[in-house]
């Protein structure tokens, strides 16, 4: 006797024949004729009276499904109660220039394929998800180096250059370094303000900087109005911006910069975190 028995005979008690149970059931009438047959047998009872076309239950028969609808509703309890025990929520923070990482197959299989995974998302600086992080409001960090890694567990993925991208008016003429913008109006997320502006010193040139900004987005946003050329790292190309703009890679290797995923030190990850992890490497 097992769950699957019962809910073919609690089906047929309540169809109240044979046949519509099996219509119930999407199964042939005669293997549900089987099952009751079976059922009847291992009990050494007859749970229906076959003498109408309509079931009559035994008195046994009264007993046993009145015993199936408690053992089937404990069923259902404890396939929730273990459903929600299962569920977990990965708190992550991340960077606007990163936002587009969920993009790549490999993380969106994941996500997709793992139903018992729900997430929170916070946005902010690289500096501000390490404060969330060591607060314990995240569980982990995907940031942008540089940054201080001496409180943190980092895994670094491989460095990417930085990209130009604006209106084709600026392209007119080959430009892949940032020297070749030197006379040109630029947008520049916050975050690499001082890491461009004191390359391009030691360069010996300024930069003619147009606009200062928070966000990768908000910089594909100005670029599209022709003020100006934003200069962002290289994978933030993926992001929904106008498919007008021209972008090209810089060759200036100082101005690479790398996405890490940063945890708590000293601290074990759940199995769920470890696997999340592992569709970036």
């Amino acid at each position: 006797m097992d769950i699957r028995q019962m809910t073919y005979f609690k089906t047929i008690v309540e169809q109240g024949t044979i046949s519509k149970a099996a219509k119930v059931l999407h199964m042939a009438q005669p293997p549900l004729s089987m099952q009751l047959k079976q059922l009847e047998n291992e009990l050494e009872v007859t749970l229906i009276k076959r003498n109408n076309r309509q079931i009559e239950l035994t008195q046994a028969g009264q007993l046993f499904y009145k015993r199936c609808l408690q053992i089937l509703d404990l069923t259902e309890i404890a396939r929730n109660e273990i459903r929600q025990s299962y569920h977990e929520v990965l708190r992550i923070g991340i960077t606007s220039s990163n936002v587009a990482l969920i993009q790549q197959p490999k993380i969106k299989a994941f996500i997709t394929s793992q139903h018992h995974i729900s997430y929170t998302i916070h946005e902010g600086s690289t500096y501000e998800m390490l404060d969330l992080l060591l607060s314990h409001n995240i569980d982990l960090g995907i940031v942008r180096t540089p940054f201080d890694s001496s409180l943190v567990n980092a895994v670094y993925l491989e460095k990417e250059p930085m990209a130009a991208i604006g209106n084709k008016d600026y392209f007119l003429t080959e430009k892949n370094s940032m020297s070749d913008f030197k006379d040109v109006p630029l947008i520049i997320h916050r975050r690499y303000l001082q890491l461009i502006t004191d390359y391009c010193l030691n360069q010996q040139y300024q930069i003619n900087l147009k606009v200062c900004c928070d966000d990768s987005r908000t910089s594909h946003i100005w670029a599209a109005t022709g003020i100006g050329v934003a200069i962002v790292p290289m994978s933030s190309l993926s992001l929904e911006h106008d498919p007008s703009l021209i972008a090209v890679p810089l060759k200036d290797e100082a101005l690479y910069t790398g996405i890490a995923l940063i945890t708590r030190k000293n601290e074990k990850l759940s199995t769920s975190l470890t696997q999340f992890i592992a569709q970036f490497q």
